[in-house]
């Protein structure tokens, strides 16, 4: 084997083929948690989502935006 072989490798054309795919079940992914966070914090009394700063009307925005992880 050459050093040219050793030292230059082959291009790796899989990862571009795969992203589409990758980032499909990425989204999915996060839509999936998304709900879930949805879930819990909808399960929550009024009083709950207070002591975590949260009103009920603004679940939907704080789990869009990421605010909180539970």
């Amino acid at each position: 084997m050459s050093s040219y072989a050793l030292t230059n490798p082959a291009p790796r054309r899989r990862p571009r083929f795969f992203r589409p795919v990758s980032e499909f079940l990425d989204g999915i992914r996060l839509a999936r948690a998304m709900a879930h966070r949805y879930d819990v914090l909808s399960r929550l009394s009024d009083a709950e989502l207070a002591f975590r700063g949260l009103k009920r009307e603004e679940i939907p925005s704080a789990v869009v935006n990421g605010k909180y992880d539970l």
